[in-house]
């Protein structure tokens, strides 16, 4: 039976042809007479065994040759993400009530801010009162009963605004009881004229009546006080008529009490 060489392409391809006796005697001479071939060879076998072993085990870890993850490890990691899920509820809890605390702690922030500026500005009226307090002092305790101490006026379109600060001197006893009068003086058709002014009064709102001296709620010009008293509203003034000064009378029971003349800019 006939030898087949492992590498056919090494041997020569006279020696392939030759089937005589000679050329296998001459196979022989040139296997014998050159052993740097044998060696040739156990090498190139040597790296076709590394070859194929490396890629035997790259096909394996492509195809699935990762290690199998059993039934418990796989309990496991099921029960390790329900606890993560459930941690990740718990703090989505947590930051949403640490939110709603700080919405109100901002809240009251807002509040408490607002109440300083409110007790800010009681403060500043404060002061003012003492301001007026302090011009309210008499000069000669046998003043008159009521004093204008000041009266301010200001036009607003066709209207006046009035700011009127009241004072009784002494030790008064009793509360005061009186009104207002408005007599303004300037020029209407070319002459110069005086006629009083009466309150500016929102339509729907009941005439006011000139007579009432009392404390009737719908007289704007009403006064009762019992040390001083503010007051402050709005006058009608007729189209046609130009006003240059107002006197501001303090009237008690048909008596004029106070008066103070104010004269407006041109």
């Amino acid at each position: 039976m006939k030898r087949r060489p492992l590498f056919p392409a090494l041997v020569p391809r006279r020696l392939r042809r030759g089937a005589g006796p000679g050329a296998r005697q001459e196979v022989e001479g040139l296997t014998a007479g050159s052993p740097w071939r044998v060696a040739v060879l156990l090498v190139l076998l040597a790296l076709g065994a590394a070859l194929g072993t490396g890629l035997y085990e790259s096909a394996r870890r492509l195809v699935g040759g990762a290690p199998q993850i059993s039934a418990s490890e796989v309990a496991q990691l099921r029960a390790e993400n329900q606890r993560l899920v459930a941690d990740n509820e718990r703090l989505q809890g947590s930051l949403v009530a640490a939110e709603s605390r700080l919405a109100i702690e901002r809240a009251a922030k807002d509040q408490l801010a607002a109440d300083l500026r409110n007790a800010q500005k009681e403060m500043g009226e404060m002061r003012n009162d003492l301001a007026f307090f302090d011009q309210l002092i008499p000069m000669d305790p046998r003043q008159t009963q009521v004093s204008i101490r000041s009266a301010e006026l200001e036009r607003q379109g066709t209207l006046l605004r009035y700011r009127v600060l009241l004072m009784r001197g002494g030790r008064p006893s009793g509360e005061f009881k009186g009104r207002l009068q408005f007599s303004a003086s300037g020029f209407r058709g070319g002459s110069t004229v005086t006629m009083d002014l009466q309150p500016f009064l929102v339509p729907g709102d009941t005439p006011v009546d000139e007579s009432a001296t009392g404390s009737g709620a719908q007289d704007p010009l009403a006064l009762r006080f019992r040390q001083y008293q503010r007051a402050e509203g709005t006058l009608q003034v007729p189209l046609d008529f130009v006003v240059h000064s107002v006197t501001v009378r303090v009237v008690e029971g048909g008596m004029v009490r106070s008066q103070s003349t104010v004269n407006l800019p041109a």
